[in-house]
């Protein structure tokens, strides 16, 4: 008879412990019972079908199939990752058996990846060995054949034909043995170069290389030998994605091209293999409790005098922990591998699920995967800071892009097809625009210079009254106009007996809270354009004013 069972794992169940599904419950309810036979062991890989990425850490859904004998046997599952978490284990499937006991368990000899690496090692470790030795045979031959030349050359009476016959005889040996030499030591030279390769393959992948192979042992009973299917589902640890965003603009007309990406990484001690992802916006880590607020206690502290000793006494406030929540990524048109990717948003996340199979390395290098394309209506302007930066600099200026939802991450930023470098995106804040910065643009010059004539000093009663003056200037050498927000500011003062007063600052914005002044202009082609600032501070006589 078909069975589908499934069990939520412990850690450690002892061997002869029962897993009570509801199905294998019922079957003991209807009075079925399987017979003892001899317990037999049979090992078998988890074969990886779809891992699902959060943020931090990764659902694996694998699947099993195999026959087992009748009687008591013991499934030994590899393949499975060293950072599973252990109650976590889900196993669902066909067959006709019942699950007895389980448990997850690290096999510090069944790293595979280790195992490799240090059989390639030695191998070629041992293959220098025998050319060293060749070499020093080699050297020998040389050395033995040189002594009897020393003992032929010492004969008395050699003619002339003799040498010759010795000299051809000892440069053809030379010969031989040199370019044997020569061959033997280039041999040793990519040996060692292959030696020092595997033992820095073994150094780059730090722990993880030492980590031991993850294994799931299942005692199954069965009545009669049978053909079962498993389902195999868990949540590893040391495995993520972060968003990475590639912004584009191809001039100051055009729309902002973004390239929606993940950076994933995986660290489980095992190899994903042409297995289906999906990237979810949601983070188990931080947890989905919602937080508690406690009563906030106040109390002066007085100290209490004693005999002995002073005591405080104080009320503390109890510390909250606020969870943050995942925000939803919406998708819009896609263009490149994008296109494969099917979005799927549910209350709390959204899952980006990945039609083409990936690869993954656990402790390689983050995989780049592509997972959405979007085109942004933005507009483009100028800002300029002359009091610290004589540039301008180009910003597009996106609205409505809190309906993205994007994720907090770096951008990098091209504008008419070159590299101009890298911005972050803040996902989640509250701002109805969001700007980035495109570079600067070496056509409009801003100038910021003192005017002495404006500066004075002067007493009022017992006050001073100390003048400043500025006068800013803009110059457009483009071709075509321009709009420019220039930045300054004014002193702000935090003391009732400093007054600050704005004299001079036409078609400013002024924020009195921060001090700062903002003119939005338009500059023509070749137009030039200056902006004056005049300001005064007055402060009690005999006080030095800090920061003016």
């Amino acid at each position: 008879m078909k069975i589908y069972f499934k069990a939520l794992l412990t850690l450690f169940l002892s061997k002869n412990s029962i897993v009570h599904s509801s199905i294998g419950l019922g079957i003991l309810l209807l009075g079925f019972h399987f017979p003892i036979f001899s317990q037999g062991q049979l090992k078998i890989d988890a074969e990886n079908q779809h891992i699902t990425v959060f943020l931090n850490r990764a659902q694996i859904d694998a699947r099993v199939k195999t026959n087992v004998q009748a009687g008591t046997t013991k499934l030994i599952i590899s393949n499975v990752a060293t950072t599973a978490d252990p109650n976590s284990i889900q196993i669902g499937g066909k067959g006709d058996v019942m699950i007895m006991s389980v448990k997850f368990k690290q096999n510090y000899l069944g790293n595979k990846r280790r195992s490799t690496l240090e059989d390639s090692l030695k191998l070629a470790k041992s293959e220098l060995e025998v050319v060293d030795v060749l070499v020093k045979v080699a050297e020998n031959e040389r050395n033995m054949l040189m002594a009897n030349a020393n003992v032929k050359s010492e004969k008395d009476g050699a003619t002339p034909e003799d040498l010759k016959e010795m000299m051809d005889f000892f440069r053809t040996k030379l010969t031989e043995i040199g370019t044997r030499q020569m061959q033997l030591l280039r041999q040793s030279k990519d040996l060692q170069d292959k030696i020092n390769r595997f033992q820095q393959q073994l150094t780059s992948q730090g722990t993880n290389i030492n980590q031991p192979a993850g294994e799931i042992e299942l005692t199954l009973q069965a009545k009669s030998a049978t053909a079962i299917e498993l389902n195999l589902s868990y949540i590893a640890n040391n495995v993520g994605w972060s968003p990475i965003y590639d912004i584009r603009a191809k001039d100051v007309k055009s729309n902002i091209e973004l390239a929606y990406r993940a950076n994933v990484y995986q660290n489980t001690g095992i190899d994903w293999k042409n297995v289906r992802l999906s990237l979810s916006t949601a983070n188990p880590a931080e947890g989905g409790a919602k937080p508690e607020l406690y009563a906030q206690y106040l109390n002066i502290n007085e100290p209490v005098e004693t005999p002995k000793r002073n005591v405080r006494m104080s009320k503390g406030v109890m510390p909250v922990e606020m969870a943050m929540s995942a925000a939803p990524q919406a998708m819009d048109e896609v263009i490149t591998v994008a296109s494969v990717v099917n979005t799927v948003q549910s209350t709390l996340a959204v899952n980006f699920d990945i039609a083409i199979p990936y690869n993954i390395a656990s402790g390689g290098n983050p995989e780049m995967v592509d997972i959405q394309n979007h085109s942004l209506r933005s507009t483009y302007k100028y800002y300029t800071v002359p009091k610290f930066d004589k540039d301008a600099f180009l910003t597009a200026i996106i609205t409505d892009w809190e309906k993205y939802n994007l994720l907090p991450g770096v951008a990098n930023v091209y504008f008419e097809g070159t590299f101009v470098g890298t911005t972050e995106i803040a996902g989640g804040e509250a701002k109805d625009s969001l700007m980035i910065s495109l570079g600067r643009d070496k056509k409009i010059i801003a100038k910021r210079e003192t005017v002495e004539e404006f500066k004075s000093r002067k007493n009022v009663g017992s006050n001073i009254r100390e003048s400043f003056g500025a006068r800013i200037t803009l110059r457009n050498t483009k071709t075509e106009a321009i709009n420019i927000v220039v930045e300054d500011q004014v002193p702000v003062s935090q003391d009732s007996r400093i007054e600050i007063e704005l004299e001079e600052a036409k078609g400013a914005e002024f924020n009195k809270e921060t001090g700062k002044l903002t003119w939005n202009l338009t500059l023509q082609p070749l137009e030039n354009k200056e902006i004056i600032l005049k300001y005064s501070v007055k402060y009690p006589k005999g006080k030095n004013i800090q920061g003016l």
